[in-house]
């Protein structure tokens, strides 16, 4: 009896022994992780995912910080280059937003500083993410009417499609809209998602199209934002060789046209002290002159036979 009392006491202290090891290894990893976030400002931090086959650039944001403020591009600010517009806004970081025609006018609702756009589609199937004082939503194509306008809260504003997190759960390749050569082929992707406190904000761009680095699929940009970021909301923008992001001085992924392509719209981190007022008469002017432009331009796109930018943004966007 009592050698038996021994050997169930030595196979306890063993497992004890075991959970401790486990622990303790659980434990390195996590802080190795932590490690390897570095910070960029106070409340903004950047880190780069480098697997066999994916580069995955990640910003991620702290909403309840005072010091900072998330922004999207005013009207007059469409069609710039991701750097451009940083440079402008003085960003900490930012990246593309949302798909857009011919004339860089994105394809749903787009709220910045000056208000919400007047020129975008606001078609049924976008959806958005949405950043204001103190609140901060994700919401998917089915929980958006285009016909109603922005919430008096949501300042900063950008559409997408589509939703790729959903209740902290990543949809699955079944679940998630799309031709298999839009959807399940691999292609450069821009996304953001919300943790489940809707406290922390993440721009995530995936590098693709080169040599060893194809892009990820939507699902595979799920599981990541799911799995390793452990958002619970969860949404697509334009991607393709529209992808960029810019942290700190400079573009940090490689575009995949090689260079930078103008964009419809962008969404950015400054610091709370670069904030700028919108000037409503500055920017009456702008947008009157950009419409006239474009009236113009509308006549050389017919005659020359261009194809809107937007086919090129991202392989065959299905609603576009």
């Amino acid at each position: 009896m009592a050698g038996g009392g021994g050997k169930v006491l030595e196979v306890m202290r063993s497992m004890i022994i075991r959970r401790c090891c486990i622990g303790l290894a659980a434990l390195l990893l996590a802080s190795a992780a932590l490690a390897d976030w570095q910070s960029v400002a106070p409340g903004v931090d950047f880190q780069e995912f480098r697997e066999e086959k994916y580069d995955i650039f990640v910003t991620r944001i702290d909403l309840t910080n005072d010091a900072i403020r998330v922004i999207a591009s005013r009207q007059s600010e469409k069609g710039t280059k991701v750097s451009d517009f940083a440079k402008k806004v003085q960003a900490i970081a930012a990246i593309n937003g949302d798909y857009f025609d011919d004339k860089f006018n994105p394809i749903g609702m787009t709220v910045g500083p000056c208000g919400e756009w007047d020129n975008t589609k606001k078609t049924k199937r976008e959806g958005y993410v949405a950043i204001g004082d103190r609140e901060a939503r994700i919401a998917r194509q089915s929980e958006v009417d285009p016909e109603v306008p922005a919430d008096e809260w949501m300042e900063a504003t950008i559409s997408g499609w589509p939703a790729l997190v959903a209740n902290c759960e990543p949809l699955s390749s079944s679940e998630l809209p799309g031709s298999d050569a839009f959807t399940r082929a691999p292609h450069p992707r821009t996304a953001v998602g919300l943790s489940g406190d809707r406290n922390t904000l993440y721009f995530v761009i995936a590098d693709g199209r080169r040599t060893g680095v194809p892009g990820v699929t939507l699902p595979q940009l799920a599981a990541f934002m799911a799995g390793r970021l452990h958002v619970c909301s969860a949404i697509n923008f334009d991607g393709g060789g529209s992808s960029a992001m810019w942290v700190a001085d400079r573009i940090v992924n490689r575009p995949a046209d090689g260079v930078e392509r103008p964009v419809g719209d962008h969404l950015a981190v400054i610091f709370q002290r670069d904030t700028t007022q919108c000037d409503a008469e500055e920017e009456g002017r702008l947008i009157a002159a950009m419409k006239e432009r474009d009236t113009t331009t509308t006549v050389v796109t017919k005659t020359t036979t261009q194809k809107p930018q937007a086919s090129a943004a991202t392989p065959a966007p299905p609603h576009h």
